[in-house]
């Protein structure tokens, strides 16, 4: 017969994830997020005056949409700047753990021995900046379990050389 156990832990005897270190992202970071939020904010404005001038659509449908634009930007404008502190990635013997974000706070752990694959890229802007995307796949995921942006190369090499030492995936 086969002896089959589902035990109750006590919840004080978890190990408790909110007290590892965590490392910010590089600080160049947030100067790409501020250009990335800054373009988007001038091809806005710019479709505003072409609606303006082009469409003339009626006065309050016109400046009701400024007004909701204006609040919606200036929400992204306060968690870019005040989620920056919060975007912390740690790693740990048994995983990687990434924190993001100031209204919707977002916190993502990934075992190694679910990690199927990683990868360090680099787009345009940032190699400007000289920043890297480290992004985690595990069984099941074709965008990747997790995308850790603006790090500098030191440290998206280590992270992926450890989670490469520690799962045992093969680099190619």
């Amino acid at each position: 017969m086969l002896d089959f156990q589902n035990n109750t832990l006590n919840i004080d005897d978890l190990p408790r994830f909110e007290t590892v270190k965590g490392h910010p992202v590089a600080p160049a970071y947030l100067k790409v997020l501020r250009i990335i939020y800054a373009f988007w904010v001038i091809v806005l404005v710019g479709v505003l005056i072409v609606l303006k001038f082009k469409a003339n659509p009626p006065a309050p449908f016109y400046y009701t949409l400024i007004g909701v634009l204006t609040f919606v930007f200036s929400l992204l404008i306060i968690e870019i700047e005040r989620g920056f502190q919060k975007r912390k990635f740690g790693i740990r013997e048994k995983d990687i753990i990434f924190q993001k974000g100031f209204f919707v706070f977002k916190e993502t752990i990934v075992p190694y021995k679910r990690i199927q694959h990683v990868e360090v890229k680099q787009t345009l802007v940032f190699k400007i900046f000289k920043l890297f995307t480290l992004k985690v796949y595990t069984a099941g995921s074709s965008a990747g379990d997790l995308s850790i942006k603006g790090l500098n190369q030191d440290d998206a090499d280590k992270i992926k050389a450890q989670i490469l030492k520690v799962a045992d995936i093969d680099e190619n």
